[in-house]
């Protein structure tokens, strides 16, 4: 029986060293910022000031939404092309 040589792919570990904290940045700030747009919005809803500030939050929460819902799609299409 002969001996399996493991091949270490020394280029794929160093991207993982950039490319993790990256995505778990961009997954941490986007869900925060569609978080706090959401409870921005309902909170200017609530007391009736609405007006530019409920609509500002709004957007925010809505852009959030989605660019947290591409960060996420685009990370498991990259785990189920791999």
């Amino acid at each position: 029986m002969g001996l399996l040589s493991a091949s270490i792919d020394w280029d794929a570990i160093g991207e993982l060293l950039w490319v993790a904290p990256l995505a778990g940045l961009a997954v941490a700030i986007t869900y925060s910022l569609m978080l706090v747009g959401f409870a921005r919005a309902m909170e200017a809803r609530r007391d009736g000031s609405g007006g530019a500030a409920g609509v500002a939050y709004s957007l925010l929460a809505i852009v959030s939404t989605a660019a947290f819902l591409g960060v996420v799609v685009y990370g498991v299409v990259i785990i189920v092309k791999k």
